[in-house]
């Protein structure tokens, strides 16, 4: 921190607008967003404003202000900042509400894919006037962080400058509840895909009633059956087939066998 000459504090600067050769207007919305910053910080909520800045013919970010919530997270000083978060991102996440499928789609990029597309992004965003993603972090020794960015982006064509003003939350409990929903719904997608049914229209022959698989063997249809399904077959003889193939009740009517053990 530097001191004036009353002996007050004054939060250092370390952004390059207001001490470079850009147009008064800009300069002006910047002290009064980072004014209005400051004062917001004192309060100590738990959202963290920033104010990050980009040439719009340059491939360069940097911020005009962060809050010390923001550098003391990521371990480093304003002039850092930009790189060091940057290299922290392990992915970003944005949720889109899809009219078509009546749901709220989640896209995500790694940061490799985050590096290949960073132009795009930064030029859609300047033109819907507006950021709004969540991005999960690494703090170093495995250790993870999800931010929520919410940020207005404001054009300043006479600069060729683009301002992004916005804050973080950290969301970290939120994201680790879904990560832990899509892993078991993952486990139980698993789960259903070894669980056997038979479903379809099945060939079987009209006289000894074999079932035909898909290689196109006939098969016994109780083979087929244990093979394609976890049912468990249970053997047995009905009244009419006894008196039919014995003419008389056959002594096992009505006793049971099972087609795995071979077993009453």
């Amino acid at each position: 921190m530097k001191h004036n000459s009353s002996g007050s504090e004054k939060p250092e600067y370390c952004g390059r607008i207001l001490n470079g050769n850009y147009s008064k207007a800009l300069k002006k919305r910047l002290s009064e967003c980072i004014a209005a910053f400051r004062a917001f910080e004192k309060i100590g909520n738990l959202s963290i404003p920033y104010i990050s800045a980009w040439h719009e013919d340059e491939n360069v970010i940097w911020y005009e202000f962060a809050a010390g919530s923001f550098t003391g997270l990521m371990g480093c000083d304003i002039s850092r900042l930009a790189g060091v978060f940057r290299e922290s991102i392990l992915d970003r996440r944005i949720y889109k509400y899809s009219e078509a499928e009546q749901d709220i789609l989640k896209e995500v990029l790694s940061r490799e894919g985050l590096e290949e597309v960073r132009k795009e992004l930064r030029d859609s965003s300047r033109e819907h006037g507006n950021v709004e993603a969540v991005y999960k972090i690494s703090l170093g020794k495995n250790m993870y962080c999800w931010l929520k960015d919410i940020a207005k982006v404001e054009t300043y064509a006479e600069d060729n400058i683009c301002l992004s003003i916005g804050c973080l939350t950290v969301v970290s409990r939120e994201m680790e509840s879904e990560e832990k929903c899509e892993g078991l719904i993952s486990e139980l997608k698993r789960a259903l895909a070894h669980v056997k049914t038979l479903s379809g229209l099945l060939p079987v022959c009209i006289h000894c009633k074999k079932i035909r698989d898909d290689e196109g063997y006939w098969n016994q249809i109780e083979s087929y059956i244990l093979e394609h399904s976890d049912a468990e077959i249970k053997n047995s003889i009905c009244e009419q087939c006894a008196k039919e193939h014995f003419r008389t009740p056959h002594p096992d009517l009505g006793r049971i066998w099972t087609g795995k053990t071979g077993k009453p």
